[in-house]
C-alpha cells in the first residue's frame, strides 16, 4: 500500500488521512496556519 500523506510545509502541519483532507476536512490545517500566523512564524 502506497504512504499518503498531506503536508503544509509553511506550517509543518501533517495529515494522514487523505480521504478525510479531500473530503473537505481542513480544520487542521487553517489551526496550524492561524496559531502560525499569531506567533509570526509562518514559513514562506
Amino acid at each position: 500500500m502506497p504512504y499518503t500523506l498531506v503536508k503544509d510545509t509553511r506550517t509543518g502541519f501533517e495529515n494522514g488521512n487523505i480521504n478525510a483532507v479531500m473530503d473537505g476536512d481542513i480544520d487542521g490545517f487553517i489551526h496550524a496556519y492561524l496559531k502560525a500566523m499569531s506567533h509570526g512564524t509562518l514559513e514562506k
